[in-house]
């Protein structure tokens, strides 16, 4: 007899997929009736952009069902015979969790990848075949966007070859941990041993991410909503010894010393925290890409070294920052000048999301005037609209803001530029506690960095109010004010802005 709890999920997954299909059944319907209907303006016309956009809601609710149908199968074919977890020790509901192996979830995207390109080709595939040689013989050129589909879809196929082609240069890849769980306040220790010997050509990078999920909404409203909350990375550099634990197989050593004030895993309703363990390197071919969902729990009673006691064993494997900053081709430049040490942030310098950032804000931009033209209900071109001004400033600040900051024992001026306008702010030293790094903006897995200014009256004030609400349990009044300015952000390299804010704060006369 199944328990209640997989009784509730097949049913909840059941109901969401039916609501789901009713949905799109009900949208179609109505649409393919009058798909060659009248305009508002007594010409006979042509739905094609409000078939584009629907195709995309149509392909989403496949991909949902089929999803369902494979949680449903994973449900029913669950093995019982590991023993139920303790409520002490959570990390024991998975298998691989309790056994310290963990398998790289990086070939798990293959199925997904398959499902979407299925979708796409399919349902591009049929639009195209069906309907775009008449449109286009009516003069009805709008009609190409179906072509959106298929090309969709054959991206899908690209990242399918290349993630088989890894899979068969490297094999599987896993990660054997040497204390189960990790604990916070302690430190991650273990090894990926890969399935085939890795011979690095260009540095490997090693990320730990703390990660926040999110979701919101329900139905077709429904969103995920992923933070990165903590975030640490090495590289090791390319001539790096690493050890063949087994004949034809390759070990990458694993060390990330974890902070105490982060949250621990769980997954509680809508809102789950993930550690999540990345391992990437640039390869002649195939790229080597590995990553792990990790146990990280606070641990009673664990012998937790402290942070300054315990050393790093992967520090004689690490690329040194300069060298780092070379082969990364960084365009951050440090000068020493009169008025100070000089940091100088140029503008565009991360074209990858500047590049991709301005695509998607023609596209939600497109998408907005497409669905007005077409008489979509209004809700769609707003919500539309607004994104697409949105990233009109997030792309107008990628590739035209530049920031230079100047720092000596006495001050710090931080001037911002954005083609013709400027805007310069200035630090006495002594209203400053410190530099910090701050998580900014995320892209995929690539999360960038922001250097904040910490003021000491916000830094004491926050301090105050905290050790008062702790004390009395008494909420401390609202207030607004000016917060820690950022005066440099878009890092993307998390050992060069930890460097960066040792610089700065040398430069300031202080100790690093």
């Amino acid at each position: 007899m199944e328990p209640p709890d997989r009784k509730k999920r097949i049913l909840i997954a059941v109901a969401g997929a039916v609501v789901a299909l009713g949905f799109m059944g009900n949208f179609f319907w109505d649409f393919f009736k009058d798909f060659r209907g009248t305009q508002p303006n007594g010409h006979p016309g042509s739905n094609v952009p409000l078939l584009v956009f629907g195709g995309f809601f149509l392909v989403m609710a496949l991909a949902v069902v089929i999803s369902v149908v494979r949680g449903i199968r994973k449900l029913s074919n669950s093995a019982s015979t590991v023993p139920p977890p303790r409520e002490d020790k959570p990390w024991l509901k998975r298998a691989d969790w309790a056994a310290g192996k963990i398998k790289s979830t990086a070939g798990a995207q293959v199925k997904a990848f398959a499902i979407m390109a299925l979708a796409f080709c399919g349902l591009g595939g049929l639009f195209t075949f069906t309907m775009l040689p008449k449109e286009l013989h009516n003069g009805n050129y709008m009609a190409l966007l179906v072509l959106i589909f298929p090309a969709i879809g054959i991206g899908f196929v690209i990242a399918i070859v290349r993630a088989v082609r890894a899979h068969r240069r490297y094999g599987d890849c896993f990660f054997e941990l040497a204390q189960i769980p990790a604990p916070l306040g302690g430190s991650l220790d273990g090894m990926i041993q890969t399935g085939a010997r890795l011979r690095l050509e260009k540095g490997l990078y090693l990320k730990l991410s703390c990660i926040r999920r999110v979701v919101t909404g329900s139905g077709k409203n429904q969103s995920t909503q992923e933070t990165v909350l903590w975030q640490g990375e090495k590289v090791f550099k390319p001539e790096a010894s690493l050890p063949e634990p087994e004949p034809g197989h390759t070990g990458i050593p694993v060390f990330f010393k974890l902070p105490a004030d982060q949250p621990e895993c769980f997954a509680r309703g809508n809102e789950a925290v993930n550690w999540r363990l990345e391992a990437k390197a640039k390869m002649s071919g195939p790229d080597f890409s590995a990553s792990f969902e990790v146990p990280v729990y606070h641990v009673a009673g664990a012998a937790i070294a402290e942070p300054a006691d315990e050393s790093d064993p992967t520090a004689a494997l690490q690329m040194p920052v300069e060298d780092l900053r070379r082969d990364e081709h960084s365009r951050i430049q440090i000068t020493a000048g009169p008025a100070g040490r000089e940091f100088y942030f140029p503008s565009a310098r991360n074209p990858g999301i500047a590049f991709f950032t301005t695509l998607v804000m023609l596209v939600f931009n497109g998408a907005a005037v497409i669905m007005y033209r077409a008489h979509a209900p209004i809700v769609f071109p707003i919500v539309f609209g607004l994104i697409g001004i949105l990233l009109i400033l997030g792309t107008f600040n990628l590739w035209f803001k530049s920031s230079r900051i100047t720092i000596n024992p006495t001050r710090v001026l931080a001037i911002n530029r954005w083609l013709i306008f400027s805007r310069t702010r200035q630090y006495d030293a002594g209203d400053i506690a410190r530099f910090e790094l701050k998580t900014g903006m995320t892209s995929g897995t690539q999360t960038f960095q922001d250097i904040k200014l910490i003021i000491s009256d916000c830094a004491d004030d926050f301090a105050t109010r905290k050790a008062r609400f702790q004390q009395t349990g008494e909420r401390p009044a609202l207030k607004f004010k000016v917060g820690n300015p950022t005066i440099a952000s878009g890092l993307a390299s998390k050992p060069e802005a930890d460097w960066l804010v040792q610089e700065m704060t040398r430069a300031l006369g202080r100790h690093a």
